[in-house]
C-alpha cells in the first residue's frame, strides 16, 4: 500500500512538471505575440508543443508566430542592408550586425521546426511545409560580409591611429591616439601592429598626478583628521584609471600659496603633470542622535487545546534616531605652472533614519508586532563618516573619469 501511494505521487508529480513543461513557454509565447515579437513566439510555442504537441493554444499561437515571422525577417533584413550596403564607414558594422543576428535567430526557427515536425500531426506538418525556409546561403554570405566589415572598421582606426600616433606633441595627444587605437580591436583582435601602438601611447600619454595640501578645513580637530582621511580613501581610485600616476607630494614640498607655484617649487615639481587640489568648503558628521522615545509595552494570549491560555511579555521603548552628514568639495585639476584646468563640484548629504524596539532583558519577542526592529541591545551609533566617505568616493570616482 506505502509502494502504491509513492507511486501515484511520482506520476501526479511528473504530471504537475509536464504541465508547467508546455505551460511557461506557451505564456512567455503569448506575451511575445503581443509585443509583436515573432521570433521568441515562435520558438517558445515551439517549445510549449514540443512538451504537449495537442496543447491547442500554443498551436494557436505557434501558427499565428510563425505566418509572420518569415516576412517580418524579410523586411527588417530589407531595412538594414540599406542602411549597410555598400560599406560607408564604421558606422555601417552595426546594422550588418544585426542582419547576422536576425538570419541567426531566423535560421534557429527552421532547425527547432525540423525537430518539431516528426511529433505533429500531418495538418501541423503541411502548415510548417508552407513556412519553410532555407536561410543558411544567407546567412552565410551575410557573416562573411560582416568580417569584411569588421576589417574595414578595424583599418579605419587603425590608420587614424597611427597617423595622431606620428603627429601627437603632448600627453594628451598620446591619450588621444590610444582611445582611437583601442576602437580597432574592437572590431578585429590584433588587428596588425594596433596593441604595439597602443603600448607606446600608454606609455608616452600618462600622467603624472600630484596633490595639493589640503586647504580651508573647517577648525576642529576631529573635522580636519576626517577630511584629511577622506582624501586619502580616494588614492586607490587611480589604479583605475590607465591614463595616471599617482604621486603624494603633501610631504616633500611646502609651497606657501595653493595657487601659485615658486621658482623653486617648479624645478622640484617638473614631473608632475597635473595636480589635484581639494578645497572643503563644508563637513559635518553628526551623532546619530535620538528624535523619539516612547514607552511601549504589550502582552499577547493563546488559548490552548486543553482550556489554558499561554500569555507572553514585553515592554520598552519605541525609539526613533537620525543621523545626518555632508561634504562639500572644490575639486581644481591644475597644470605644473599653477594654471586652473578642469574644476568639478562635488556635494554629498548623508541622511540615517531608524526605528526600533528597545526591549527589556525579561520581554518576550512574540509579544511584539511581527515586522518590527527588536533588540536587546542598543545599536551601534550609525557611521556617518564612513557613508560619507563611500559616496564622496563614488562622486570622486565620476570626476577621476578625466583620466580614463
Amino acid at each position: 500500500m506505502k509502494k502504491l501511494s509513492l507511486l501515484l505521487i511520482l506520476c501526479f508529480s511528473l504530471q504537475l512538471l509536464s504541465a508547467q513543461n508546455f505551460r511557461k513557454p506557451y505564456r512567455e509565447a503569448k506575451r511575445a505575440l503581443k509585443k509583436k515579437d515573432f521570433v521568441t513566439a515562435t520558438l517558445k510555442s515551439i517549445e510549449s508543443l514540443n512538451a504537449k504537441n495537442n496543447f491547442k493554444k500554443s498551436n494557436d499561437i505557434f501558427e499565428k508566430a510563425l505566418s509572420q515571422v518569415n516576412n517580418w525577417g524579410k523586411t527588417y533584413i530589407q531595412k538594414l542592408e540599406a542602411k549597410a550596403i555598400p560599406y560607408k564607414d564604421y558606422l555601417s558594422v552595426a546594422p550588418m550586425k544585426e542582419v547576422c543576428i536576425t538570419y541567426s535567430k531566423l535560421y534557429t526557427i527552421q532547425n527547432k521546426l525540423f525537430e518539431l515536425s516528426d511529433r505533429l500531426s500531418s495538418k501541423q506538418k503541411k502548415f510548417i511545409a508552407l513556412h519553410n525556409f532555407d536561410y543558411e546561403k544567407t546567412r552565410n554570405k551575410s557573416d562573411s560580409l560582416l568580417n569584411a566589415y569588421n576589417n574595414n572598421a578595424a583599418d579605419e582606426f587603425f590608420n587614424k591611429g597611427l597617423q595622431a600616433f606620428k603627429n601627437a606633441a603632448n600627453k594628451y595627444d598620446y591619450k588621444e591616439t590610444y582611445k582611437t587605437l583601442s576602437r580597432s580591436i574592437k572590431y578585429v583582435k590584433n588587428y596588425k601592429e594596433t596593441e604595439l601602438y597602443m603600448n607606446r601611447s600608454l606609455k608616452l600619454g600618462t600622467l603624472n598626478i600630484g596633490y595639493f595640501p589640503i586647504r580651508n578645513l573647517t577648525n576642529t580637530p576631529y573635522d580636519k583628521i576626517a577630511t584629511i582621511n577622506m582624501v586619502n580613501s580616494t588614492i586607490s581610485l587611480f589604479g583605475k584609471y590607465p591614463f595616471a600616476n599617482y604621486t603624494d607630494i603633501r610631504n616633500k614640498i611646502e609651497l606657501r600659496n595653493m595657487g601659485a607655484l615658486g621658482e623653486k617649487g617648479k624645478d622640484q615639481l617638473k614631473n608632475i603633470d597635473e595636480f589635484v587640489k581639494f578645497k572643503f568648503l563644508k563637513y559635518y558628521a553628526g551623532p546619530t542622535v535620538v528624535s523619539s522615545k516612547v514607552f511601549y509595552s504589550n502582552k499577547k494570549e493563546k488559548k490552548k487545546k486543553n482550556g489554558t491560555v499561554k500569555t507572553w511579555y514585553c515592554q520598552g521603548y519605541i525609539y526613533e534616531v537620525r543621523a545626518v552628514g555632508t561634504v562639500e568639495v572644490e575639486v581644481d585639476f591644475l597644470d605644473n605652472n599653477g594654471d586652473l584646468l578642469d574644476s568639478r563640484q562635488v556635494l554629498v548629504n548623508v541622511e540615517h533614519d531608524d526605528k526600533f524596539f528597545l526591549a527589556t532583558k525579561e520581554s518576550d519577542r512574540r509579544a511584539y508586532p511581527l515586522l518590527k526592529k527588536f533588540t536587546r541591545t542598543m545599536p551601534e551609533p550609525f557611521d556617518v563618516t564612513g557613508a560619507l566617505t563611500n559616496r564622496f568616493n563614488y562622486k570622486i570616482n565620476e570626476v577621476f573619469k578625466r583620466y580614463e
